[in-house]
Order: structure tokens, then sequence, then C-alpha cells
């Protein structure tokens, strides 16, 4: 009898805590999780084959879209969620630096309008003043946890030079047995519980992972390492696709774009099980990931915030091929307590433990992108093409399904000010700023439909892309326009640029207008 009293009285607290912050402001609250490098079919609910049974739960109660765009690159990435403006506008060319004066954050803008703010992970270019500074930080959120600097994680399990750590604006020291991944999950779940319950919330994670170096808890890695001696980059590619044409996020009939060069087929591998390891830690750092969203959501429920919150998933940009580089040099000691790094893509590095700097490489990189063409910073899908996963029980009618809207990064701050019910201004503290490029993802919900794209543009690093409908003209960086037809061809292996040269034209005179638009 007393148990169930208990369970009664549990289940009424909840329901009154629900009516009150909804008496308090009806507005809904907003949480956005951005994963770091992450590929297109990396999630289960994407076609992947990495365990994440709470993105594919916030997949199957909301929406996905097959074809929603980022900029290829962190920074101007970064720079348009935070900011709903194109990233050359806000100043933030390459992977990093501080916005311009022709910016206002999302974070301004709802704070002002009464919602109270967190962020938790990677926050390095928000303002003109200087993000970088703990306490210009609390200008603009109200709870800060993560690093103001630009150099990724470097490390998951330790402090790094150039990139301190800050918790309520005073610098913080990884603990000994944490992880980077689970300590900005784990702050984002102390938010949901000491956060004023009066007012609406933006809870804003930015998370490292999968970003390189390939570090992992072990318990996580040895779900993984089996599979993928099994498995390797080739069968894995075909295998996602399938799952992704069963799922509805890629047209039937989609061809695999071609393997990179770089890349030997996965029989000629010459370290199989060396090479294996690297991808088992990779999905064990998205597989960490997913378990830090399950806790958020635990959180939002607990809280009786559940129902009336959008959550938002998404990546940066697409999966990275590079190789460790310039860090691969001896002596070096990437670490704060002057640990020497194991660095370079050698089989003598296994990855995983903290005392080592080992990348994924391009042959994993195609397997996290699949069917994709490419790799992070170019502009090919590969590139630019991200999941995107929205919940919101009290506002998406269509759960489970799946959108093919053409959608950028620059319509999410666009959807939250939409629902927030506040406006985007042409002024903000005596300066003039950029107009939003975005448009609000809310009719799609409410009425199924919205005024769309017709047309998204792209420069990164020198490579360019325009997409109009079904049509992308691209180029790499130094190369001449290709045209393809991404309702058939989502890989890009079949150029039709000398088959259709007026749409060619047409579509290049339009990206020569929009960049000259850029303030470049």
């Amino acid at each position: 009898m007393r148990t169930r009293f208990l369970e009664w009285f549990i289940v009424a607290a909840t329901c009154l805590a629900s009516a009150l912050v909804a008496a308090a402001d009806p507005r809904p609250n907003f949480v956005i999780i951005l994963a770091d490098d992450m590929g297109f079919s990396d999630p289960g609910c994407y076609g992947g084959e990495i365990q994440t049974p709470h993105l594919d739960r916030l997949a199957a109660e909301g929406m996905r879209f097959s074809q929603f765009y980022n900029c290829a690159l962190c920074g101007p990435s970064r720079a348009a969620l935070m900011t709903g403006i194109e990233p050359h506008q806000a100043g933030i060319l390459d992977w990093t630096g501080l916005l311009n004066e022709r910016s206002v954050t999302v974070f301004e803008l709802l704070k002002k309008a009464g919602y109270s703010t967190c962020a938790t992970g990677r926050l390095d270019m928000v303002t003109s003043e200087n993000w970088h500074d703990p306490e210009a930080i609390g200008r603009h959120v109200d709870r800060f946890f993560g690093s103001t600097g630009h150099k990724g994680p470097g490390n998951y399990f330790k402090d790094v030079r150039n990139t301190e750590f800050y918790l309520e604006g005073k610098p913080y020291s990884i603990p000994e047995g944490g992880y980077k991944t689970d300590l900005i999950s784990d702050y984002a779940v102390r938010f949901l519980h000491e956060r004023p319950k009066d007012r609406p919330f933006l809870l804003y994670l930015s998370h490292y992972a999968p970003h390189w170096p390939l570090h992992a808890k072990p318990e996580d890695i040895a779900k993984y390492r089996e599979l993928y001696r099994r498995l390797g980059w080739d069968r894995g590619r075909e295998e996602r696709l399938a799952r992704l044409v069963a799922k509805g996020l890629i047209p039937s009939g989609t061809v695999l774009a071609e393997r990179d060069p770089r890349a030997q087929p996965w029989e000629a591998a010459e370290f199989p099980e060396w090479e294996a390891e690297r991808m088992a830690v990779y999905a064990a750092q998205i597989d960490c990931l997913d378990q830090g969203v399950g806790r958020v959501m635990k959180a939002l429920e607990e809280t009786g915030a559940g129902k009336n919150t959008l959550v938002l998933f998404l990546s940066d940009n697409g999966s990275a091929d590079t190789a460790v580089g310039n860090l691969d040099r001896d002596g070096q000691t990437w670490r704060s307590d002057g640990t020497p790094t194991r660095a370079g893509n050698r089989p003598e590095n296994v990855p995983g433990p903290a005392d080592t700097f080992v990348t994924a490489g391009p042959a994993w990189s195609m397997l996290a992108n699949a069917p994709l063409r490419n790799h992070k910073r170019s502009a090919f899908e590969g590139g630019i093409a991200s999941p995107l996963i929205a919940w919101w029980p009290q506002g998406i009618r269509n759960r489970g399904g799946v959108s093919d809207e053409l959608t950028h990064l620059t319509d999410l701050p666009a959807t939250l000010l939409d629902l927030a019910g506040a406006a985007y201004p042409s002024t903000w503290q005596g300066r003039s700023v950029a107009l939003a490029a975005g448009r609000s993802l809310a009719p799609l919900w409410r009425e199924g439909k919205r005024d769309g794209h017709e047309s998204l543009c792209w420069t990164i690093s020198g490579h360019r892309a325009v997409r109009e409908g079904a049509w992308k003209l691209v180029a790499p960086k130094g190369s001449p326009w290709e045209l393809y037809d991404l309702s058939t061809d989502r890989g890009e292996r079949n150029n039709l640029a000398d088959a259709h040269p007026e749409r060619v034209a047409s579509m290049a005179a339009r990206h020569a207008a929009w960049q000259s638009n850029q303030g470049e």
C-alpha cells in the first residue's frame, strides 16, 4: 500500500511541476546538442551500426531531416548556428575566430526575451568583446561550463595546454577518471535540475565528440572491437546505404560515392586489427555522447520539462579525414602535466588511452559519411550534409517522420526566435547587425509546410557549392564546376555539367551574386 501511495505521489508531483512550468511561461524550452565531426550516417536512426538508442528514440518520437546542411567546417558552422547569419557575414571564414560587430547571438536574444541560458562544452568564438574571457561569457549566458580556447579537445581525459576549461567563470581541471563528453552531459543535467522553474530555458551542449584524438573509455570501445574487424569499411558502407534506403532517408537506387583514393580495399588493409581499433574508438565516442543524451532526456522528464521542450541534434560538419599532421613529432608535451603523447597514425600507437593522439583517417571517414562523397571542409555532400533530429512532443505532429525539406543551420536560430516570440533585430547595442539568413521550421511542424529556401550557397576554404531544388553545383578548390542531380545521385558520381551548360551558368551566376553580398 505504501509503495502504491509513493508511486501515486511521484506521478502527482511530476504533473504538478509540469503544470506550474506551463503556467509560469507557456513558451517552449530549447535544447541544442551539437556533435563535432560526426558523419551523416553514424547514428543508428540514420543507418549506422553504432549503438545510439537515445538518439533513435528522439527520431522515433520526433522528426528526421534527410537534407539538412551545415557549413562544412567547425567555425563557420558554429557561427551560423549561434547567430542565424551567414558565417562570412559574421567574420568566420576558417575553423575558428571571433564573431564580428555585425553579429548578435541567439543566447543574447533569448536571454533578453526572458529565457534562462546555459552553455556547456566547446564555446570558442561567440563575441566581439572576447568570448575567451570567462567574464565576457557571463554577459551572454547565465551558466557556462567548458573551454574557451580554440584548439579542439586535445585530450578527452586530461588538461591540455591552450585549451582551459572553466566552471562558472573559474578555471577547472579535469578530475582523475573524468571524461569530457561525460562532464559536458553531466553539467547539462545539473543545470536542468537547478534552473529557475518559472522561466523557459535554452541549453546548448557543444560536444567535442567524435572529433579527434581517438580517446574513449575501455568499456565503450569493447562493444565495437570485434564488429569492425568483421565489417571493415567497404561492407560497412554498403550496409549503411541499405539501411538508409530502408529508412526513407536516401532514394532507392542511390550508388555509394567512390572510395577515397587514399583508402585501400578492406581486404588489402595492412594492419586490419589496428584499423578496426581506430573505428571502434570513434564509435565508442559517439556511444558515450548518446549515453549523455539519455541522461539529459531523463532530467527533462524528472523536472517536468519534457513535453514542451524542443530538442535538436546535429553535427557541425561531416566526418574528418585528416591525419595527425604537425602534431606528429617527437618530444611534444601536448598535455598540461607534461606527459609525452604518442602521436601519429601508426600501428604502434593503439588509440583510446590519454597518452595517444590518433585520428580515424579517410577510409573510416568515408564509412561515417556513407553514402556521401568526401569529408569535412569539402562542399561535397560528405562535408556539408548532417543528420538533424527534432523532438518536441507538444509541437511536432508527424512523429517518426522524415522530411526532405532543404534545411540549413541558419534555420535553427530562426526557429527558436519564432517559437519564443522574440524578434531578430536590425540593431543591437548601438550597432547594425547583418540580416538573418534562416527560415523558421515552426510552420513545417504546425502546418506541414513552410516558405523554404529557393537556394543555398557555400564557399569554404576555396570549395564552392550551390543547391537549387534537387540540383547541386559544386567545385573543389581550384577546380571547375560539377553538376549533380541529387534526387538520383546523392553520392555525386554522375557529373552532368557538360549535358546542362545553361544550368551550370545560371547556378554559377547565383553563387557569384550571393558571394558578392557576403562581405568578403
